[in-house]
């Protein structure tokens, strides 16, 4: 009798390992998609960022004086003073916003200021766009490293010489 017994039960043997095996490919495959998913989302981010950031960059090189470029990033861009610099806050529609709660921000960095010449200056700034929190599954090796760490999109030298 326990010879039948053991016979019946190795189908059920092979049927539980067969799930096992199923239930583990189906967790790596979802995992993968939810990769892809974020991965999309920050390419999708970047692409965002590259447009801003090139905007603002070719609007800085058609300036004509220090005083309209000034004006440009703190009165246009609606730029808040920070530290050598300006901040841009966004929001996740891409809308610039006041809000220190946004989604992204950029940060407009005067390198040293700017070199006078005998018939102009030369504006060096550093543009650099980042996301305000840490994407899912891509970050997380850095989060575990530095709990402040935020995600670098873009980052963009321009320079103007501005005769006088």
């Amino acid at each position: 009798m326990n010879g039948g017994n053991s016979k019946s039960l190795l189908p059920l043997v092979e049927i539980l390992i067969s799930i096992g095996i199923f239930a583990v490919a189906v967790v790596l495959t979802l995992q993968l998609f939810l990769l892809a998913s974020f991965l999309g989302d920050k390419t999708s981010d970047t692409a965002m960022a590259i447009f801003e950031v090139q905007s603002v960059a070719e609007t800085i090189k058609s300036m004509q004086s220090g005083a309209e470029l000034e004006k440009y990033i703190s009165e246009e861009l609606g730029a808040a003073e920070f530290y050598d610099g300006y901040i841009i806050y966004y929001d996740a529609n891409w809308s610039v916003t006041a809000s220190e709660d946004s989604a992204f921000f950029m940060m407009a960095i005067k390198d040293r200021g700017r070199e006078d010449y005998g018939s102009g200056s030369l504006y060096k700034f550093t543009l650099d766009f980042y996301r305000t929190a840490a994407y899912p599954f891509i970050d997380e090796r850095k989060l575990e490293e530095d709990e402040t760490y935020i995600p670098l999109l873009v980052s963009v030298e321009a320079n103007k010489f501005i005769k006088k």
